[in-house]
């Protein structure tokens, strides 16, 4: 049953009916993603449901993505303080829900992700993927591993390589595990809202509490080292402590630092390191696709390892780590909007102070604007392929002002990291696993991606 009427003169959108008090939360606490794709498909490109008693609508539609964050978006602000990326990163650039403070951040931190910056980052991630290898080869062929895991290893190597000078990563070693128990307590507080609060000594209030503290206690520490040393080392928190607002002059805050340094440990790791594991399921059940990815590494590279400067003669892997991107994109929504203004779509009536939501999976996966939209064909994003009828219905980081300030720096990363390992391996799934994508900060594969590591 749906709840569609005409209520004083309100069209109310259609949606599934909830229970007496906490409306649909159950149906986002248990699996968010399979209720997304099951009401877009029951209900259409704009679903009502009810948290308690606020209102919320997912949209599935370019032609609203469009209107909420890139043609109306300051009548469509952030919604802050609901957990997520804010438990951990606070005010960082991608939790921040204040317009006018967002808007210093990225100006100054926008030079950090230069292209000409890129090619330095380029670098790193080519020997981060060479250390992968190295300790693969140990490995006996057909190894089992997780490669969710190993993902997560390399672009956190990654991270740690361009945020830090050499000289530090033994000590920032530490922040790995704070971090992870950090997320682990972030991804929960996202979908249960009725968790107990912080102050009570609960086991997992303790545990995130220790994170935090630990992460407190070393980046402040770093900062304060790198504060009165005598000369830069040109690392990503030497760029931080640098940046500066071109209109004002003012410098970031310590607190303001850290929160940008968890801000990229914690989204700019998972996201790259998620899309590659579902990369390596999608070429795993299409080999024909990766005989073709393999054959273009095999002439452009005649053996040898890849470096940035191959990309732009590797169109095919860039198409494949894409097509990943839209099957299976790693932010599979934008975070929560407020409705400020009287709002229409598809003639419903979005009620002013009510929350709206862009699924960005639904719109990837929209039969109105791809052919196939289940089909993993990388030949889409080819030059001379046909586009989708709308530029938004592809939109893996997201759109507008606030569109993701990384995405050049995870494509190349992505399609580095590809080259790299496809080059000399062929992943295959374990016989009897599963593959489930499931919500947390980003889109994650349930319970890993148990695979065999079969060398070519």
């Amino acid at each position: 049953m749906t709840e569609t009427a005409l209520k004083n003169s309100v069209l109310i959108a259609p949606g599934p009916r909830g229970r007496l008090l906490i409306g649909n939360l159950h149906d986002f606490i248990d699996d968010f993603l399979q209720t997304m794709d099951r009401d877009f498909i029951a209900y259409g490109d704009i679903v009502r449901y009810r948290i308690g008693s606020r209102v919320m609508h997912v949209v599935s539609n370019p032609h609203y993505a469009q209107h909420i964050l890139v043609d109306h978006q300051r009548d469509f602000p952030k919604v802050g303080g609901n957990g997520g990326l804010e438990i951990i990163a606070g005010n960082g650039l991608i939790s921040n829900p204040s317009p006018e403070s967002w808007l210093v951040q990225r100006r100054m931190m926008q030079p950090m992700f230069h292209r000409k910056r890129l090619a330095a980052m380029g670098e790193k991630i080519d020997a981060a993927g060479a250390r992968m290898l190295q300790r693969w080869q140990a490995l006996p062929n057909a190894a089992p591993i997780d490669m969710n895991h190993e993902m997560l290893q390399v672009t956190l190597d990654i991270i740690m390589q361009t945020m830090f000078s050499a000289d530090m990563l033994g000590e920032v070693g530490k922040l790995a595990p704070a971090v992870t128990a950090a997320v682990d307590y972030a991804n929960y507080q996202i979908f249960n809202p009725f968790s107990l609060p912080l102050p009570l000594p609960t086991r997992r209030n303790r545990a995130y509490m220790q994170a935090r503290n630990v992460l407190d206690s070393m980046i402040f520490g770093l900062i304060q080292q790198r504060r009165a040393a005598s000369e830069p080392v040109g690392d990503l928190l030497d760029m931080l402590l640098e940046a500066q607002d071109a209109d004002t002059g003012a410098r970031m805050s310590d607190e303001q630092i850290r929160d940008e340094v968890l801000t990229i440990f914690a989204a700019g790791h998972e996201t790259t390191a998620n899309t590659l594991t579902f990369a390596w399921y999608l070429l795993d059940e299409h080999p024909e696709i990766r005989r073709q990815l393999q054959a273009e590494l095999d002439q452009v590279l005649q053996g040898r390892a890849p470096s940035v400067n191959d990309l732009p003669n590797l169109p095919y892997t860039n198409q494949v780590f894409k097509e990943a991107m839209r099957l299976y994109p790693a932010a599979p929504i934008t975070g929560p909007r407020r409705v400020t203004k009287p709002t229409q779509f598809g003639g419903y009536d979005l009620p002013i102070d009510s929350r709206v939501i862009v699924s960005i999976t639904n719109l990837h996966r929209h039969p109105a604007f791809w052919a196939n939209p289940l089909e993993f064909d990388p030949t889409r994003f080819a030059p001379a392929a046909q586009q989708p009828r709308h530029h938004l219905a592809f939109m893996p980081f997201g759109a507008g002002p606030r569109k993701c300030i990384g995405n050049n720096l995870a494509e190349m990363e992505g399609a580095l990291l590809l080259a790299c390992v496809a080059q000399h391996y062929n992943p295959q799934l374990q016989t009897g696993h599963q593959v489930q994508p499931e919500m947390a900060i980003t889109m994650r594969s349930k319970g890993g991606m148990p695979m065999l590591l079969k060398r070519r």
